[in-house]
C-alpha cells in the first residue's frame, strides 16, 4: 500500500502527529510519503501526487486538505481528510476569508472516503454534520521514549544547552514547537524579562523565529540552541522545571511530551479546561505578570501538577493510534483497481 500524505509546510524538526503514525504505518508495511503542501510547495506536491502512483491520498488541514482533496479526486484516488487542528486556530483572518475556508472545508469532509479528527469537539461537529466517515484517533505521546530518555539523549542535549551558555544551577522553563503569535511567544519573552531567576530555552522553528533569535541576543536569560530532530526532545525536557503550552485546543502534542516527561505545564485557560483539571496543568492567563507568578509557585513548591499528568497521558499511544489509521487505510484500498 502507497500513502500520500500532504501538510501544511511547517518545520522538518517541529513535532508533529502525522510523523509519529507514518513512522508505525510504515512498521505495518505501508510506503508512506510525507510532503509539504502550503505555498509553492504545493506546485512540487501536485507533481508528485500526478508521478507517484499512490492508492490513497491524505491531506492535513488546512493546505494538505485544500489541496489533496482536488489531486485525489483528478486521480480517482481515496482520499483521507485529516483534521489536527481545530478552525478556531484560523478565526483571527477576516470574516469572509474565515468563511470561505470554513466551508470549503466542511465541504471537503463530507466528501471525503475517510475523515479524522483529533479533537473531540470537531469529531462531535461532524457527526452532527452527517459526515459517516468521520473517526476519531486523538493525539497520544511516545511514553517512555519520555519518561525514560536515552543516556545519549540526555547527554547530547546537555552539550547543546552548555555550549548555548545555559546555567543549571538555576530552574529552566522550556517550549518547544512552532513559533508563532497565537502560541503567546511573546508573552514568554516577556516574562523572561521580569524573571531574572529562571532560564527560558525555545526549541523549535517558525514565523517568529527571528523574533526569538534577537530576543535570545538581549535578554541574558532566553536562550535558542535551534530545531533539533525528536530523538532529542526527551533529553531536552529531563533539564526542564517547567514548559509552556498555550494553545487554547483540547489536544496539545506538546502537553502530552511535557507530561510523560514530567514537566509542570503552565497552560492556556479555555478548551484544556473542558478536558484537564488544576491538579494537573496550571492554568493561568498567558500575560507575562501571571506566567512569572506561575513560576515562581513552582519553585516554593506550591504547585505539584506533574506527577497527575504523567499518569494521565500515558493513557494513550501511537501504536493504538497508528492500528486505527491503519484500518482506516484498509478498507480505503480498492485492490482491484481504481476508485467507482
Amino acid at each position: 500500500m502507497k500513502m500520500l500524505w500532504l501538510r501544511p509546510s511547517t518545520g522538518d524538526n517541529v513535532s508533529l502527529r502525522r510523523e509519529r503514525i507514518a513512522e508505525r504505518l510504515r512498521k505495518r508495511g505501508v510506503e508512506v510519503d510525507i510532503q509539504d503542501s502550503s505555498g509553492l510547495d504545493a506546485i512540487s506536491a501536485a507533481r508528485i501526487s500526478l508521478l507517484g502512483d499512490y492508492d490513497v491520498i491524505a491531506g492535513n488541514v488546512r493546505m494538505g486538505l485544500f489541496i489533496g482533496y482536488p489531486l485525489a479526486r483528478l486521480l480517482r484516488k481515496p482520499f483521507i481528510g485529516d483534521v489536527s487542528d481545530t478552525l478556531s486556530d484560523i478565526r483571527n483572518l477576516p470574516t469572509p476569508v474565515f468563511e470561505l475556508l470554513a466551508s470549503f472545508e466542511w465541504f471537503v469532509l463530507k466528501r471525503a472516503e475517510a475523515a479524522v479528527f483529533v479533537y473531540k469537539s470537531s469529531y462531535r461537529e461532524a457527526i452532527k454534520k452527517g459526515i459517516e466517515s468521520a473517526v476519531r484517533l486523538p493525539n497520544a505521546v511516545d511514553y517512555e521514549m519520555f519518561s525514560s530518555p536515552k543516556e545519549d539523549a540526555i547527554e547530547q542535549s546537555q552539550e547543546i544547552l552548555t555550549e548555548c551558555g545555559v546555567d543549571f544551577q538555576k530552574p529552566m522553563a522550556i517550549y518547544i514547537g512552532i513559533f508563532t503569535h497565537n502560541y503567546h511567544i511573546n508573552d514568554i519573552i516577556e516574562t523572561a524579562k521580569m524573571t531574572p531567576t529562571w532560564d527560558f530555552v525555545f526549541l523549535g522553528e517558525g514565523e517568529l523565529t527571528d523574533h526569538v533569535v534577537s530576543a535570545s541576543r538581549e535578554i541574558t536569560n532566553v536562550y535558542y540552541p535551534g530545531s533539533f530532530e525528536y530523538r532529542l526532545m526527551p533529553g531536552f525536557l529531563s533539564y526542564a522545571d517547567a514548559g509552556f503550552c498555550f494553545k487554547d485546543a483540547e489536544q496539545p502534542l506538546k502537553l502530552k511530551e511535557y507530561g510523560a516527561a514530567r514537566v509542570p505545564v503552565i497552560a492556556q485557560p479555555g478548551e484544556l479546561q473542558n478536558f484537564y483539571n488544576e491538579s494537573e496543568l496550571i492554568f493561568v492567563e498567558p500575560e507575562a505578570g501571571c506566567i512569572s507568578e506561575a513560576l515562581n509557585e513552582i519553585v516554593t513548591g506550591e504547585v505539584d501538577v506533574a506527577r497527575n499528568l504523567q499518569k494521565r497521558v500515558s493513557e494513550h499511544s501511537w501504536e493504538k493510534i497508528a492500528d486505527g489509521y491503519h484500518s482506516v487505510l484498509r478498507e480505503l484500498v480498492n485492490e482491484d483497481g481504481p476508485m467507482d
